[in-house]
Parts: C-alpha cells; sequence; structure tokens
C-alpha cells in the first residue's frame, strides 16, 4: 500500500513536469537535471538483535537518483527526486540465497514548494507532497525527536535506508512557514501523516518555533499532536482481549497492567469494566533545542576554518502519563548534545554527538510492528520475554542479569566526517552506536530494535558520493 502510495506520488508530480515540458508558456523555467550515485561500505564490529549475534555483519549499499525540476510564474516549485538501491538484507548464520543482493526503487521527493509575496524574499512558504523534514539544521545523526520518535511507546529512530547524512524525517503531508521580525523569528505549522509505524495514515499536527535573538544564538521549539486525526480511532486504544486477557488493558485501582496480574485487586478489574483502562497511542509530543555558534563569537571564517557550534536538544515523548509504562517523564526524555569542531580546512565537516536516554524499556518496535499495541514491548505481553515486567515481581528485567545488561542502552553516540575531493565526488563517514534499524530476511522488514542496545556495541560506514549536473 505504501509503495502505492509513492508511487502514484512520483507519478503525478512527473505528469505536472511532462505537462508543463508540453507548454510554451515564458513563465515555465526548467532547471538542470541532477544526477548522482553513492556507494557505502562499512561492517557493524559488535552487536545484538533479538537474540542473535551481529557482529562482524557487513554493511553495503549502492545507491542511484536522478533529480528534476521546474519553476512556475517564480513561486511555485516542482521538485522530483527517483533512484534505486542495492543492498543486502542481514542474515547472520542464513543460507547464501537470503543473503544475494536486493534491489528497490524508491521516491526521494515529490513536492511543490509554493512562496507567497516576493519570491525573492517571500513573505511565507507552502509546501507539499512527500519531502524531508529537518528543524535542527545542526543535528547530523541524533536528534530530530519531534517527528523521528513514537509517543506511547516513545521509541527513537535514526537513519533508515541511508546510513549517512539522514538525520531528517520523510514526510507526507504539508508544510507552512511564517517568518517574523526581519527572520529572526519563524513560525511553522505542518500536517503529517503517520507512515512508518503502526498505526499508520493518522494524521499528526505540529507547530514549530525558531528564534535568532544574535548571530551566535539560535533557540528552538515545537509540539506534535501525535495521530490526533484518526479515520479509524479505535485502534490508537485497542481493547485487545483474547484467552480471557487484556493485552492492552491496566487496573484504574492498582495502576498496573493486568496482564501477568495474580493479585486480587487487579484481578477483580478483570470483571469490572469501569475499572479497566486502556494504553493509547494518542498524546503530545514536546522539543526544545540551543545552538550556540562559537565561530560567530570568536570571529572565525567558516569557509577558511569550518563551523564551530555547540548544539542540544530535548524531548518529551508523551506530555500525559500512562499507568505504570509511562509514570514516569524522566524515563521519556532523551537528551542530545552535539559539537562540530573547526578542522581549518582538513575536512568539511567533523561532529561529536552523545545522547542520554535513561528508562526501564529498551528501544523496540515490537509490539506496536506486529500487534499495534502501545506498549513498550516486543511482543503482546503473552511472551515470557526478559522485557516482560511482571507485576508481582517488579521488575523482572532488573533480576535477570542477561535481560539486565541488555537494557542499558541510556548512553548512545556518534561521530561523523566528510571532505570534498574534487568537484562532484565526496567523501564521508560514520562510526557510531545510535538507532538505526537494519532490513532482515526476504520478507524485508526493519528488525525491531537497533543491534546498538549494549555500551560495546557499534559500527561503522564509509560512503563516497558522486553527483553530476
Amino acid at each position: 500500500m505504501k509503495k502505492n502510495i509513492l508511487r502514484n506520488k512520483a507519478w503525478a508530480v512527473c505528469g505536472v513536469l511532462s505537462l508543463l515540458a508540453g507548454t510554451a508558456y515564458s513563465d515555465v523555467e526548467f532547471h538542470p537535471k541532477i544526477v548522482g550515485a553513492s556507494v557505502d561500505f562499512g561492517e557493524i564490529k559488535s552487536g545484538k538483535v533479538e537474540g542473535g549475534d551481529w557482529a562482524d555483519q557487513t554493511l553495503t549499499r549502492t545507491s542511484v537518483y536522478l533529480t528534476t525540476s521546474a519553476t512556475v510564474d517564480k513561486k511555485l516549485g516542482l521538485f522530483m527526486t527517483i533512484g534505486g538501491l542495492f543492498w543486502y538484507p542481514i542474515h547472520p548464520g542464513e543460507t547464501t540465497p537470503e543473503r544475494l543482493v536486493r534491489f528497490g526503487p524508491g521516491v526521494g521527493q515529490a513536492q511543490g514548494i509554493y512562496s507567497f509575496g516576493d519570491p525573492e524574499h517571500p513573505s511565507a512558504t507552502l509546501q507539499f507532497g512527500l519531502f524531508g523534514e529537518k528543524y535542527n539544521p545542526d543535528a547530523t545523526n541524533l536528534g530530530e525527536y519531534l517527528f523521528r520518535s513514537g509517543t506511547y511507546p516513545g521509541y527513537l529512530i535514526t537513519g533508515g535506508w541511508s546510513y549517512l547524512n539522514s538525520a531528517d524525517y520523510l514526510a507526507q503531508g504539508v508544510h507552512f512557514t511564517l517568518p517574523t521580525f526581519g527572520g529572526k523569528v519563524t513560525h511553522e505549522w505542518t500536517v503529517f501523516m503517520e507512515r512508518d509505524y503502526e498505526p499508520t495514515s493518522d494524521f499528526s499536527p505540529a507547530y514549530l518555533i525558531t528564534a535568532k535573538p544574535g548571530q551566535f544564538l539560535e533557540l528552538g521549539a515545537g509540539l506534535e499532536w501525535a495521530h490526533a486525526l484518526s479515520l479509524n480511532p479505535d485502534r490508537l486504544s485497542p481493547d485487545k482481549t483474547h484467552d480471557d486477557s487484556i493485552n492492552n488493558g491496566y487496573s484504574k485501582v492498582t495502576k498496573m497492567p493486568l496482564r501477568g496480574a495474580t493479585d486480587p485487586a487487579t484481578l477483580a478489574a478483570l470483571t469490572t469494566p469501569g475499572q479497566i483502562g486502556f494504553y493509547t497511542f494518542r498524546g503530545f509530543k514536546a522539543m526544545g533545542r540551543v545552538s550556540l555558534n562559537f565561530g560567530d563569537l570568536l570571529g572565525l571564517n567558516p569557509q577558511a576554518s569550518g563551523d564551530f557550534k555547540l548544539y542540544s536538544e530535548i524531548a518529551l515523548l508523551g506530555i500525559e502519563d500512562q499507568p505504570y509504562y509511562y509514570d514516569k517523564k524522566s524515563e521519556r526524555m532523551p537528551i542530545m548534545a552535539g559539537l562540530t569542531v573547526p578542522t581549518f580546512g582538513i575536512l568539511d565537516k567533523l561532529d561529536f554527538e552523545v545522547e542520554y536516554h535513561k528508562s526501564r524499556f529498551h528501544n523496540t518496535v515490537g509490539a506496536p510492528f506486529y500487534y499495534s499495541l502501545p506498549i513498550p514491548l516486543d511482543d503482546d505481553g503473552t511472551q515470557d520475554n526478559p522485557y516482560r515486567y511482571d507485576v508481582n515481581s517488579y521488575p523482572v528485567a532488573e533480576q535477570d542479569s542477561v535481560s539486565k545488561a541488555q537494557t542499558k542502552d541510556d548512553w548512545h553516540w556518534s561521530v561523523y566526517a566528510s571532505r570534498k575531493i574534487v568537484q562532484g565526488i565526496s567523501f564521508s563517514a560514520q562510526v557510531a552506536s545510535d538507532h538505526q534499524r537494519h532490513p532482515t530476511g526476504p520478507e524485508v522488514k526493519p528488525s525491531v530494535e537497533p543491534p546498538t542496545l549494549r555500551p560495546q556495541d557499534w559500527y561503522y560506514v564509509m560512503r563516497l558520493d558522486f553527483g553530476l549536473f
């Protein structure tokens, strides 16, 4: 379904560009096409997923793309990027046929941007279609929490089909931008469709504000109402009952999940509907960020020295508490800090980023992905896995040395460097312990958890980019 939607969008934009190409209007300007390719090569040095050892797994991808664009009446820009990706699934211990190269076509963007007022200095812009959304210009890998995270559960995501330069969100929807006070304060309103993990197809409106009180200081904040507009609101707080169990319920008396309960008060709630509550996907996420440009403070020339910035971002994934799983706001607050270091011509960019996110539960999308349940578990709560918290021996995971070690994923980090070799060719590299999920299996599905959960887990990737006009 998702591929069909993207394919329809691609054909729609191509159709518009083709129609414009057939007209003789002088107010249509076609821009040079951009053709490019990239080759990635790396390795997971240490990592585990769902009990499997992913150490020494090779990471390699080759991509090609074509971008075409046009401007209508100097106000409406139309952009289309299509491409293809050669990639290998990760299959630890599986047979060779399951590890053979795959190819997938894709759409990088299919969007229009309309400028209000003077096209050179627009009073506002309206962006619509499929496009990359990035509100934190400094983040290279971690951060960008407002759109790259869940609410309940608050899972975190980095990367995707691109290992490098992908600290953004591929949005489907509309984005209205209004600069005020000479560009010192910018307001943004977005309505994006949820399209990555269940429940999909809901619309989530958001508001962002960016303030630049001085040349060296930038402040930002944002608020998103996740899954606010849904054509099927019942699935946002599912009443999942089968086998005399309630997988998504909790007792309003004991504030405990009903699954696994044996105490009388909680069991009484099983037969008293008024005492049963259900977890929900819907909720508010908030984000705040700050960036300090030390280069401007010190009077450095960024063209000669490179950027010198310190930046940070913090988020609250779910403002409202829910019993047991989401009863501590401190466990729903990822914090990222980054430093861009000047290299004085040796590199184009050198970034260091670190993230702290303390939580009892590890970073999994298992329950939303497979069971459409808003709980932070790998399954639907019926299986005996090390992350199922039993109400009678709280918490189970802390009593098991293996599972306790696997839940120590509070700290993550990333180092990124890039350098242009010649015009049209550049090199970049990343070493990280982040939240990248790799596609596995013949069914091409991402792993429910990143392989870098433990402090000793990490990977590296290098890329060679080719860009031709």
